[in-house]
């Protein structure tokens, strides 16, 4: 099994410092909500990010969206061999079940990950297809997955051929794959990441996308340690 975890991500509603600002105020208003019950993005508040602490990093719901896409849709996913986890810069965990559709349309998207954040379970209690809990960190997570090892993908890494590595850990009879991609726009993880995974690598000379990371990890898999498994 692969399990793709996108970490750190840019997602959380308005905070408090910027709720009343005309920016946040205009795009609740456009959208008939309450300012706190809407999902931070830098397409809409950019001027009312300015203030924020990390501002530039923050409100990059897109960036789940894109990913969400393509994993969702993925050959792996509907095998039934990918399991998609969620983290958020606040500690949040958002589990994603992988009969999942996610709907194409942006603001739609939007629309969801609001009701998700209110309701916390989507679109039921019983069999939900989304999942909100707070207050899980990202080695909390790993530990829920317990894998035979777990990789964390980052410019700092050390440099791989990613079809050798998969090769190797096919090698050593490794199975349950836990992947980690940033889910941010740019710099590196706030977590020390080295601490709470096995290994650091880096794919290529510049930075990627997440949903880029996220389609060589699945093509990879699928040519090596998938191979061994049927």
């Amino acid at each position: 099994m692969l399990t793709l975890i996108l970490a750190e991500t840019e997602i959380e509603l308005i905070p408090k410092e910027i709720i009343h600002h005309p920016a946040v105020i205009s795009s609740a208003k456009r959208r008939r909500k309450k300012p706190e019950k809407i999902i931070l993005d830098s397409n809409y508040h950019h001027n009312a990010m300015k203030k924020l602490f990390e501002g530039e990093r923050r409100g990059r719901p897109d960036i789940l969206h894109i990913f969400l896409l393509t994993t969702l849709e993925s050959i792996l996913n509907k095998e039934g061999k990918l399991h998609i986890k969620i983290h958020t810069r606040n500690d949040e965990e958002i589990n994603i079940s992988p009969e999942t559709r996610i709907m194409r349309n942006y603001d739609r998207f939007i629309g969801l990950i609001e009701q998700l954040f209110e309701k916390e379970t989507l679109p039921g209690i019983e069999k939900p297809l989304l999942r909100l809990k707070h207050n899980i960190s990202l080695r909390q997570i790993i530990k829920q997955i317990q894998p035979d090892i777990t990789i964390a993908f980052s410019t700092q890494g050390k440099k791989t051929s990613l079809p050798n590595y998969f090769m190797n850990l096919k090698n050593k009879g490794h199975r349950n794959i836990a992947c980690i991609i940033g889910g941010f726009p740019y710099g590196e993880f706030h977590s020390n990441i080295e601490k709470i995974v096995d290994d650091v690598i880096s794919i290529y000379n510049t930075t990627l996308s997440a949903w880029t990371i996220a389609n060589e990890i699945i093509v990879n898999y699928e040519n090596t340690l998938l191979v061994t498994q049927n």
